[in-house]
């Protein structure tokens, strides 16, 4: 009968203990490469300014009105104003029914919209992408809180960098991520899963953007806001997303910048929840079926998305 002293024992564990260890890198690291390897980084075309798009979408805009044209009625409930003809305000047509932040209850006139019922459709290229500088909600990646929930904050602070040359670093960008925190309690009461009326505050309020949110917006409607040099700001249940790279199955409430598109029904992100987020594709059936915005179950929250306008417009 085999008999182990205190000492045999001893040597016994520190092995077993350095084999389950070694057992759990390996696994950890054979775990990650399935997820890279799950998910094939795809081609994407050729980024482009949003700021030179945007001045010439607006040198090449012709409005056909006239002095007596009637501009496009606002009806604003609570801190939204709901445009009654979206075509009639931004020269677009789709399912999308847009809204513009504004004062309480009143209603009022957009500033130079007339009716363009005449003006053909504009022939969409294929294909685009804005450009952007990425960083992760987490740019060192520390998940701990507040860049566990910190996406809607990076997703607008990736909108303020480019249109805004901010020219962050990433030191910068990390630090106003916990400045906006910090305004968001003091302004929300909290900083977790911001609506998106409270997102568009946030845009309008803390870094002086104005903002369109439209509620069903059509994969044509996303086209054609991105090809005015626009940004849109998106978000979702993330546990539909489906992302590989997410952890436990994805964030309940996620955002992100949509800032292009490729043939074939797909879009570009800069997907702030996770390190390789920069140029990530989505297809648009998975963008639509996650789009939500925050509700408790996620599943009844809007489609809704923000277009964010550049500040020389």
């Amino acid at each position: 009968m085999l008999v182990l002293n205190a000492i045999d024992m001893n040597k016994i564990f520190i092995k077993l203990a350095i084999f389950l260890a070694v057992v759990a890198v390996i696994g950890g690291g054979g775990y990650y490469a399935y997820k890279s390897f799950r998910y094939v980084k795809e081609d994407v075309p050729q980024a482009v300014s949003s700021k030179s798009l945007a001045r010439e979408t607006t040198r090449a805009a012709t409005p056909d009105a006239t002095p007596d044209a009637e501009p496009a009625k606002v009806v604003v409930i609570g801190a939204a104003q709901v445009v009654k003809d979206a075509k009639t305000a931004t020269g677009q047509t789709g399912a999308g029914k847009a809204e513009q932040t504004g004062a309480d209850f009143a209603e009022q006139p957009i500033s130079g919209s007339t009716e363009q019922t005449s003006a053909p459709e504009p022939v969409l290229p294929e294909e685009l992408n804005l450009e952007m500088v990425f960083y992760s909600q987490a740019p060192f990646g520390n998940w701990d809180f507040p860049w566990q929930e910190a996406c809607e904050e990076a997703t607008v602070l990736l909108i303020s960098n480019e249109y805004q040359s901010k020219n962050w670093t990433r030191e910068q960008f990390n630090d106003e991520i916990l400045k906006l925190v910090e305004w968001e309690k003091k302004t929300f009461g909290d900083y977790k899963h911001t609506t998106i009326k409270e997102t568009a505050k946030i845009l309008n309020d803390y870094l002086g953007l104005k903002t369109l949110v439209f509620e069903n917006p059509t994969y044509n409607d996303i086209k054609k806001i991105l090809n005015r040099g626009h940004f849109v700001v998106m978000t979702f249940d993330g546990k539909k997303l489906g992302n590989p790279f997410y952890k436990n199955g994805g964030p309940v409430y996620h955002a992100m910048v949509i800032k292009g598109y490729k043939k074939d029904y797909k879009v570009i992100t800069s997907d702030v929840g996770t390190r390789n987020g920069e140029n990530y594709v989505y297809k648009w059936e998975t963008i639509e079926n996650a789009m939500h915005d925050y509700a408790v179950p996620m599943s009844d929250g809007a489609k809704r998305i923000i277009e964010v306008i550049p500040p020389s417009l």
